[in-house]
């Protein structure tokens, strides 16, 4: 039997990296959505019943281009759906989903809707990106949305989970989904015992769609690797619905995979703090009512949960030199290398005033409202370390006691790190040393660096202040103080706040931590989208090292982290990459910042005040 490739043309999107956000919005509606259609248009008068190109997108590109581009060019785009050279897949864009709520995540998959909607379409197929992995907690959510099919392609340089190529991902509710992964943005495969396979004509980060010659040229190269194959020029859909109609077929994975980027996720803390606030609010918009400026205002909100949190480190910070502390704060001021990374980064952080804006007068007052309808109660006991400042123990009104492990309970700790810190991370995660791969992840120069320490600090008490080594505090990034505040909220729910002061900006890698380490050996299960999922219950070389959570909780206790969802298990080092599945017996530790790795996020991050919340449950 003749075997049967569909091809599916896509550019991977990064709503910024190859430059600022603005510019590459922008370079797709000018250019490249245009260039997909003339494509299109070329080889749909070659053959209109079998056109050799369509263009595959995330929906929220197609939805921006018909919601702000100009008459004529709407009109070019919809005649081109209409005749089938252009279609979105589900999803919006990439996203780091373990960020996300099942409310914002729903807001993102609304786009397809509406578009399946206004053209009469049903999508049943998705994509993500570049990111590694994701938590199975989008299983139901894609399901319930009648996404039965979900395509991952990696990055290259990173380690995919340790899961089937084509798998049945199960959640615990019994909802699933097909999946297929790939070690790349997208390759050609045939699953075992399949005629038909799914090929990727796919160009890189925002390289846009193929030229009339390239996409000749993509056909050729596919026939040359694949002789007495027929191609088609096909559809995400197309081959999800193949997929589906004999999942039987595959393998069920009834695991968490997690994201091993999402360390990303803690390098702009007020960024991600506030985020969390304004999606706490929408996720009570969603239970009340979805009004239209409410919805406008959830789709915003998946702008931060993108991938994509600034320019390409390498191509322009490109700076080797400005480590220590003075020749890098010179370096803000003066050269524009770093005040153009910083404002991509300050753009990225705009999203979150531009979703609080699509919101009527009311509720735009509740999102600007500082977080607090809790009513103060009493009764709760806390002992602290009289070193350290370190909880010890916490007993409720009740009489319910939780001790620390070994005298804490929780506590701040500050990690410096080296450039052999940062080449463990590299020599245990990446899968090639391609010149780009080892720029996206190394620190270059940093060995030259004077003042680089590998080191943990603990404060210590001094005139009753939690205070951090001063040289720490002076040549790293350490706060220099550190400073703790509880709050009854009622009988059975006290709020830890952990502020951290003074705390400068350091290019040099560094890592803020809140442990929390109860007595004796716990298993923990974490909040992850809406699902309890058991903490250690994750894939090999998948995310378990650093999980994003909206709660944790063992038997008779759970933490609700307000501000700050990185967690780690105590026991694993931060830097060195630990591909085994997580052991959290012996405690957690928070992540309130870090600045592990470049690609495209902030490189430094300092604030006079920074507040990290949490609500303990007895």
């Amino acid at each position: 039997m003749t075997k049967k490739i569909h091809l599916v043309f896509k550019t991977h999107l990064d709503i910024g990296f190859t430059d600022h956000a603005t510019k590459v919005r922008a370079q797709y509606h000018e250019r490249f959505i245009p260039q997909a259609i003339d494509t299109g248009e070329h080889f749909f008068a070659e053959d209109p019943e079998h056109p050799k190109f369509i263009w595959t997108t995330g929906a929220w590109l197609i939805w921006d281009h018909l919601n702000s581009q100009s008459a004529e060019r709407v009109q070019r785009l919809e005649r081109a759906i209409d005749r089938g050279l252009i279609r979105w897949h589900a999803l919006p864009f990439t996203t780091h989903s373990e960020l996300m709520s099942p409310a914002v995540f729903r807001a993102g998959l609304s786009y397809s809707q509406e578009l399946d909607k206004r053209f009469g379409k049903q999508t049943i197929a998705s994509k993500m990106t570049d990111v590694p992995g994701h938590t199975i907690g989008i299983v139901p959510l894609l399901a319930e949305a009648g996404v039965n099919f979900l395509h991952l392609g990696v990055n290259s340089a990173s380690p995919p989970p340790d899961v089937p190529d084509v798998f049945r991902w199960r959640a615990p509710d019994g909802a699933e989904i097909v999946v297929l992964y790939q070690k790349s943005y997208g390759e050609t495969s045939f699953p075992e015992g399949f005629d038909e396979g799914l090929g990727f004509a796919h160009t890189n980060d925002n390289m846009g769609p193929q030229s009339v010659p390239q996409t000749v040229d993509a056909w050729r190269e596919l026939q040359g690797h694949n002789p007495g194959t027929e191609i088609v020029a096909s559809t995400l859909d197309a081959y999800g619905e193949i997929l589906w109609a004999r999942r039987e077929q595959f393998p069920v994975v009834d695991l968490e995979l997690g994201d091993n980027w999402i360390h990303g996720a803690g390098t702009d803390p007020d960024k991600l703090k506030r985020f969390l606030h304004l999606q706490r609010l929408y996720d009570g918009f969603a239970d009340e009512a979805l009004t239209p400026s409410r919805r406008a205002f959830g789709r915003g909100l998946t702008m931060v949960a993108e991938h994509t949190w600034g320019v390409d480190i390498k191509s322009y910070l490109r700076d080797d030199q400005a480590w220590d502390r003075p020749a890098f704060e010179a370096a803000r001021v003066a050269d524009y290398r770093f005040q153009y990374s910083e404002a991509s980064w300050a753009e990225q952080r705009a999203y979150l005033d531009a979703a609080v804006a699509e919101l009527e007068p009311a509720d735009r007052a509740l999102a600007e409202a500082a977080e607090d309808s809790a009513i103060e109660g009493t009764g709760w006991f806390v002992e602290t370390d009289p070193n350290t400042g370190d909880v010890i123990l916490v007993r409720s009104p009740a009489g319910v006691e939780l001790r620390g492990e070994g005298g804490c309970l929780l506590g701040y700790r500050y990690e410096s790190y080296d450039a052999s810190d940062v080449a463990a991370h590299m020599d245990t995660y990446l899968t090639h040393r391609a010149q780009w791969a080892i720029l996206d992840h190394i620190k270059p120069g940093l060995d030259q660096a004077a003042s680089a320490r590998s080191l943990s600090f603990t404060p210590k008490l001094v005139d009753g202040a939690a205070t951090l080594d001063a040289a720490a505090h002076a040549t790293l990034g350490a706060p220099a103080r550190v400073a703790y505040r509880f709050r009854a909220l009622d009988s059975r729910h006290l709020e830890i706040t952990v502020e951290l002061l003074d705390k400068p900006a350091n290019r040099m890698p560094e890592a803020s931590f809140v442990t929390f380490t109860p007595a004796g050996v716990h298993d923990w299960q974490f909040l992850k989208m809406g699902q309890w999922l058991p903490a250690n219950r994750i894939a090999h070389k998948g995310g378990g090292q650093l999980q994003a959570v909206a709660a944790v909780r063992t038997a008779g206790v759970e933490l609700r982290p307000l501000d700050t969802p990185l967690v780690a298990p105590t026991a694993t080092k931060f830097m060195p990459f630990n591909p085994s599945p997580p052991d959290f017996s012996s405690g957690l530790r928070f992540n309130l910042h870090n600045n592990k790795w470049g690609t495209n996020f902030p490189m430094w991050w300092g604030a006079e005040r920074f507040e990290a919340r949490f609500v303990l449950e007895l």
